[in-house]
C-alpha cells in the first residue's frame, strides 16, 4: 500500500501537463491575424492534436520564431508545431515522427526574369544553388531564424560575407515585396508560400519558383518541443496522434488548398510516392 502511494506521487499524470504552444504569424502555414485566421495547415493540425488530448491542459500564445528557439534555449517548456528539423536546432529541440508533408523549397523570381538563372539550371531546370549564390550580380536574403535544407545552408556558408546575400528579419512577407519590386533578384522559400503571399500583395508581376538541384522531392514538417524529458512525452503523444489520423491526415488536405494547380498537382503526385502516413486505424 505504502509502495502504491509513492508510485502515485512521484509519477507524472497527463492532466498533471500544461503544453505552452508558440505560434508565430507564419502564414500559410499558422495564419494567426485576418479573415483566414486559424485555416494554416499547422493551424488545423494543433486544433485535431488538442481535441484529442483533453487530459492536457493547452494554452496557446502569439509569438515569433526568435521567441520560440530563445524559450527553446533557456530551457522552457514550449511548444511549436510546424518545424523544419535541422542539425543546430535538434541541441535543443525535441523532434516528433513526420507531421506536415510539403513541397521542398524553390527559386522564386518574377517570371520576367528566370532567364537571368539560366546559367545555373541544369537540364531538368533544377538550379545549382551554390553557383548562382556565388554570382555576386544576383542578389537575394537570408531571412532570421527561418529553417533551410542542407544543400542551402552549405552555400550560404560558402558565401558569407558577400554583399549579394543579405540578411533579414523574420518577416515572411518583406522577401517576397522584394522580389515583386525588383530590389532583389530571387528569394528562396516553399511554393506554397508563393501562392499566398502573391494574392495578399496583389502583386501585378507574376512569380515563378525553380527547383533547386539536390534538394529531395518533399520537406517533413515536425512538432518540435523543449528538448527534455517534457518535451519528449509532448512528442511521443502527438506521435501516437498522428499514427492514428489516417493515410491523410486532414491537414495534408489544408495544405493541398495552399497550392497554385501546378504545384498541387506535383504535390499530389509526389504524396502518392512518398507520403509517410499510414492507416493504423483508431
Amino acid at each position: 500500500m505504502a509502495l502504491a502511494h509513492l508510485l502515485a506521487s512521484t509519477s507524472v499524470r497527463a492532466e498533471d501537463i500544461t503544453v505552452n504552444w508558440q505560434m508565430p504569424d507564419y502564414p500559410p502555414v499558422i495564419i494567426a491575424s485576418g479573415p483566414l485566421k486559424g485555416t494554416g495547415y499547422a493551424d488545423v493540425f494543433l486544433r485535431y492534436f488538442i481535441e484529442r488530448t483533453p487530459d492536457f491542459k493547452h494554452v496557446v500564445e502569439p509569438s515569433s520564431m526568435s521567441r520560440v528557439f530563445g524559450l527553446m534555449k533557456q530551457g522552457q517548456p514550449v511548444c511549436e508545431p510546424s518545424l523544419l528539423k535541422t542539425a543546430e536546432r535538434e541541441a535543443y529541440v525535441d523532434f516528433s515522427g513526420p507531421v506536415e508533408f510539403v513541397l521542398p523549397h524553390h527559386i522564386v523570381v518574377r517570371a520576367d526574369r528566370v532567364a537571368r538563372l539560366a546559367a545555373y539550371r541544369n537540364a531538368a531546370g533544377a538550379v545549382d544553388i551554390g553557383r548562382l549564390l556565388r554570382d555576386p550580380s544576383l542578389v537575394t536574403v537570408r531571412q532570421e531564424k527561418r529553417g533551410y535544407p542542407p544543400v542551402v545552408l552549405d552555400a550560404f556558408a560558402a558565401v558569407q560575407g558577400q554583399p549579394n546575400l543579405i540578411q533579414t528579419s523574420d518577416d515572411d512577407q518583406g522577401p517576397f515585396r522584394q522580389v515583386a519590386n525588383g530590389w532583389v533578384d530571387y528569394i528562396i522559400t516553399y511554393p506554397d508560400e508563393v501562392n499566398w503571399f502573391a494574392r495578399q500583395l496583389g502583386a501585378s508581376v507574376r512569380l515563378a519558383y525553380l527547383p533547386i538541384a539536390g534538394l529531395p522531392e518533399y520537406t517533413i514538417g515536425y512538432v518540435g518541443c523543449t528538448k527534455g524529458p517534457w518535451g519528449r512525452k509532448i512528442v511521443e503523444r502527438v506521435n501516437q496522434v498522428v499514427a492514428k489520423a489516417g493515410k491523410r491526415p486532414p491537414w495534408i488536405d489544408a495544405e493541398a488548398r495552399l497550392l497554385d494547380a501546378d504545384a498541387a498537382k506535383r504535390y499530389e503526385e509526389v504524396f502518392a510516392r512518398h507520403s509517410p502516413f499510414r492507416d493504423q486505424g483508431r
